[in-house]
């Protein structure tokens, strides 16, 4: 889900973005990591909130596919 997440977010946003946000690995800042989430929580119909551990496996999938465009 986080990869899926990624390439739309990629593709809206473009490279230059992508290289500004990779020297904060392994942190989102605020605004990216809201999307993230409530793009992640709308295609699953499922609150993340709580789920620490479901919200870090999405941030982890989100990074990999960045670093893999990188």
């Amino acid at each position: 889900m986080g990869a899926q997440i990624a390439a739309k977010w990629l593709a809206a946003r473009g490279r230059d973005t992508l290289v500004e946000l990779l020297p904060g690995h392994p942190y989102l800042p605020g605004s990216v990591d809201q999307d993230l989430l409530v793009e992640a929580e709308g295609l699953l119909q499922y609150s993340l909130r709580g789920q620490a551990d479901l919200r870090r496996a999405l941030r982890d999938g989100f990074w990999e596919h960045l670093q893999t465009q990188y």
